[in-house]
Formats: structure tokens, C-alpha cells, sequence
């Protein structure tokens, strides 16, 4: 529908003006490149729906070979798009754009902005928070059960899961290091094994308690 697009964007003033600079807002119709080129298909609020753009690059924070930052607008989201030169057949999108419809997921009511966010379709969020004396990193699953939080006010970063929690290491070590360590179970056994040996020491004194304690 190239030819229908060009018909359509540009003005009747003859070959010498086929071009149209500046920017325009479009609606993202397809986010499925068939290259893999992370391309976008666009139409123009103010034509026919069915007059659709040619694939459109999208500007994004970094591009480079297998690198870069990946976030494809979704389908119906409006963005800022401009043309190569002008040609309307070389389009790319600038942006995304909020709109009376599509609102952020941050409103800043305070005026104060503090924080930054990234917020997936299906609710994961990355949270920057600059709050005086509150700052603090979250990131956070859809269920927002799930979680890891840096909070540089308290000095402390929490790892929260409402299932388990896995450290895994296929050829090395895991080391877990602080002034105190404290495990606990609330209503399960704890369990330590190893397929070799297993050395418990204290520098000081050794504890073990149990109503019953088997050593075998």
C-alpha cells in the first residue's frame, strides 16, 4: 500500500514537493518484523485504517550488533514518527506517546519526581525511587509477591518469594558471607547435605540442639 500512502500523506503540489518533513503521530498496527529487524508497521489516525506504512525502524537508547536496548511498542500504542529525508516510504518512530487514553503508570502528583519505572503489558515492574531518604531499587513480578528491593535508606537488600528460592552454581561455589548469619525454618526441617564431605566448626564454641540428636 505504499502508492496509497504516498497519495494520501502528501500534498497536491507536484513531484518537487513529495516529501513531508516534520513529525506526525502514528498507531502501530504490526510488531512482528519478518526480518527480525525490530521494524514496525504504522497507521495514521487521520486516513483509512486500512492504509498501512511501510516497516519502520524505531529509535531506541542503543543499537549495535546483538546489542542495544529492546522495548517494541505493542499494537494500538501511539508513537512520534518522522520520515528519512522526508520520503514517506522510509519511514521511523521517534517514540512512544501517552495519550487521554493510554495513561502512565507513574502520575507525579507531588511534583516532586522521584521516580523512575519500567512496566511491562503484563505488570513486571523495575522501579528507580530518588525519595529523600527513602531511596531504594525495586523490582518486582505482575503478583508483586515476588521481589528484589535495594533500599539504600535502610542499608539492606531483600529478596522475597512467595515460593521457593533457588542458588544454583553448575561448576563453582555458592559463599554466603556476613558478621552473623541466622537460617530459619518457621513450620519445615532444614536440611544440609553433601555428596562428599560436610565440615561443621566453630572458631569459639559448637551448639547443637535438638529434643533428639542423632549422629551416625
Amino acid at each position: 500500500m505504499t502508492g496509497n500512502l504516498l497519495d494520501l500523506l502528501l500534498p497536491p503540489r507536484g513531484p518537487a514537493s513529495d516529501r513531508i518533513y516534520g513529525v506526525v503521530v502514528g498507531i502501530v498496527t504490526n510488531n512482528q518484523d519478518p526480518d527480525g529487524l525490530g521494524r514496525v508497521k504504522l497507521r495514521f489516525p487521520w486516513l483509512s485504517d486500512d492504509v498501512e506504512s511501510e516497516w519502520a525502524r524505531i529509535a531506541v537508547l542503543m543499537a549495535g550488533p546483538e546489542r542495544g536496548s529492546y522495548f517494541l511498542p505493542e499494537v494500538e500504542d501511539e508513537v512520534l514518527v518522522a520520515f528519512e529525508q522526508g520520503d514517506v516510504r522510509f519511514p521511523f518512530v521517534l517514540g512512544a506517546l501517552w495519550n487521554g487514553k493510554d495513561k502512565p503508570p507513574e502520575s507525579n502528583q507531588d511534583g516532586e519526581n522521584n521516580k523512575r519505572l519500567i512496566k511491562s503489558r503484563s505488570g513486571h515492574i523495575v522501579r528507580l525511587d530518588d525519595t529523600d531518604g527513602g531511596e531504594k531499587i525495586e523490582i518486582l513480578d505482575k503478583s508483586g509477591k515476588n521481589s528484589l528491593v535495594i533500599d539504600t535508606a535502610a542499608n539492606t537488600l531483600t529478596l522475597k518469594a512467595d515460593s521457593d528460592i533457588v542458588l544454583e552454581s553448575a561448576q563453582g561455589k555458592v559463599v554466603i558471607k556476613g558478621q552473623s548469619i541466622e537460617i530459619q525454618s518457621t513450620a519445615q526441617d532444614i536440611k544440609i547435605e553433601s555428596s562428599a564431605n560436610l565440615d561443621v566448626k566453630g572458631g569459639a564454641q559448637t551448639n547443637i540442639k535438638g529434643s533428639l540428636v542423632n549422629i551416625n
